[in-house]
């Protein structure tokens, strides 16, 4: 199942509702000392939802970091699964030669209508290269 992760052309509570999710995204952070973007970036997420059912669902990030992201979902993953960032027409264009990007769940927190969730990258992502760009290695 598909949810929408919301209209580019974004109504007040929109607006209001993802500055909320950044609010609490920063009071879940660790004391990790990495910078972190704002940047919303749309993909389809896809995993293991709680109840052990596969999903599929289309969600923007919350924050970025180089090791890892913020997203918020409507559907619950399961504990320490695998989560995988695909591009979707219309959203956030992966680094060439990338389909996609594979994360482990590292922590969720309920919200209203939802889940805050902390994933870190595995293996070499290129999504805070997305996120800041001017960062050369």
């Amino acid at each position: 199942m598909i949810h929408p992760a919301g209209s580019a052309n974004f109504m007040p509570q929109a607006a209001n509702q993802a500055a909320d999710r950044a609010r609490r995204a920063e009071s879940f952070s660790s004391t990790r000392c990495e910078p972190r973007s704002a940047a919303q970036l749309t993909f389809a997420v896809c995993g293991l939802a709680s109840s052990g059912r596969f999903f599929i669902e289309l969600c923007s990030t919350v924050n970025i970091s180089r090791s890892g992201c913020c997203l918020w979902l409507r559907t619950r993953p399961l504990m320490d699964s695998a989560l995988v960032l695909r591009a979707v027409p219309g959203g956030t264009s992966l680094p060439a030669g990338t389909s996609q990007l594979l994360f482990q769940l590292a922590w969720v927190h309920p919200g209203e209508g939802g889940w805050m969730i902390g994933a870190f990258a595995l293996g070499e992502s290129g999504l805070w290269r997305l996120a800041f760009p001017s960062y050369t290695p």
